[in-house]
């Protein structure tokens, strides 16, 4: 195993209070802690071999530990951009929903029959650095960052934050659709696309009818 599998996942510093919890930046907030704090812990549980590696592998579409904890930590500092970037709106009016946009066309999907311990390595290499996401996080509607959070954090639809996360992924300008797809990539990576682009898209509307958070 590589030493980055067994360095430390970078911590967030202690959570400040912020804004009022019932309003739409508190919400925000709240989520992006329960965020965090289910980083550290997954993080935590991985170093201490404590983890379930074929349940996590589900969520990650690997089992190597050190591409796991590198993606893990890069949600952790995108999590904690956004922290900051939503408490210095804390004492100004609450961010408004970004309004529905048409996914980008996808792109070609890039061919499988590289060996996958190259293309984690490639993946290692290419991560980006925490200036660089912080810059990436003001810039972003706040839905794209949270879907990329949850990619980051390997979480899947049966985590028990997956309503609550659907809800600000469609409200603030995300694609739930596209994060499901992400999802069914990498839990079944053998299945067709064509296919798991239906089963995303069958399941993506389904919390539009709950109404904003």
């Amino acid at each position: 195993m590589s030493a980055a599998a067994t360095t430390p996942v970078a911590q967030p510093p202690p959570v400040p209070a912020g804004a009022d919890p019932t309003s739409p930046v508190g919400r925000l907030l709240g989520l992006v802690r329960k965020l965090i704090d289910y980083g550290r812990q997954l993080a935590t549980s991985l170093q201490q071999r404590t983890a379930y590696l074929a349940a996590v592998k589900l969520g990650f579409g690997t089992a190597d530990i050190a591409l796991i904890l590198a993606t893990i930590t890069r949600g952790l500092q995108r999590a904690n951009a956004l922290e900051a970037r939503l408490l210095q709106r804390a004492d100004r009016p609450d961010p408004k929903p970004a309004p529905a946009r048409a996914p980008p066309a996808r792109k070609p999907r890039a061919s499988r029959s590289a060996p996958r311990r190259a293309a984690a390595d490639d993946r290692l290499a290419a991560l980006p650095t925490p200036e660089q996401i912080a810059q990436a996080v003001r810039r972003q509607p706040i839905g794209v960052v949270i879907a990329d959070i949850c990619r980051d954090l390997g979480i899947v639809p049966t985590h028990p934050l997956w309503l609550e996360i659907s809800l600000v992924v469609i409200d603030y300008g995300g694609s739930l659709v596209r994060l499901l797809e992400t999802a069914f990539d990498r839990a079944l990576p053998q299945t067709a696309p064509a296919a798991r682009r239906l089963a995303a898209a069958s399941l993506g509307p389904t919390p539009a009818a709950t109404g904003p958070p």
